[in-house]
């Protein structure tokens, strides 16, 4: 269990971007973890995922790096690899921003298997608690696109096909 405050893990997680650029950390369920620096591939789908979102619909975008206070009472701090909202949704708030009016949690594997419990397990739950409706999980080790609402999970796409709209 985490015994730092919110303004502490935020002040602690500004220090770490000093001290090493490609520092990110995170939190949720009382711990905190490093997010690791997406890779090319990482890089591609999100832009893939950009172009469906704003085809979708001109006024949404999916804001890539922004972090949000996640969790019952925002204990918790993530960085989404995306999240889908209005394009001004976080227009005038900081680096770590309230979650309201996120449509949809983004996150793609990543080669890094040590996150593989915080983007199947505790981000889902934080993001569920925080009110965010959708989580995507975009899986590169089974090659599958998952969208949870709540607790249940449903798949969109079979590995090699295009999600279904």
């Amino acid at each position: 269990m985490s015994v730092l405050s919110q303004e502490q893990f935020e002040e602690l997680a500004r220090l770490g971007v000093r001290v090493e650029e490609a520092l990110r950390l995170e939190r949720a369920g009382g711990r905190i973890w490093e997010k690791p620096m997406p890779d090319g591939d990482h890089a591609e789908i999100i832009a893939w995922l950009t172009r469906r979102c704003v085809q979708a619909d001109a006024g949404w975008w999916l804001h890539v790096g922004q972090g949000l206070r996640v969790e019952q009472g925002s204990k918790g701090n993530a960085r989404p690899d995306g999240c889908l909202a209005p394009s001004d949704t976080f227009v005038g708030q900081g680096e770590w921003a309230d979650a309201e009016g996120v449509l949809m949690a983004v996150e793609v594997t990543s080669r890094d298997h040590g996150t593989d419990r915080q983007d199947r397990e505790e981000k889902p739950k934080a993001y569920a608690e925080t009110g965010i409706p959708v989580y995507l999980l975009i899986d590169r080790d089974f090659d599958t696109v998952s969208r949870r609402t709540g607790q249940s999970a449903c798949w969109l796409a079979e590995p090699g096909e295009e999600p279904k709209t």
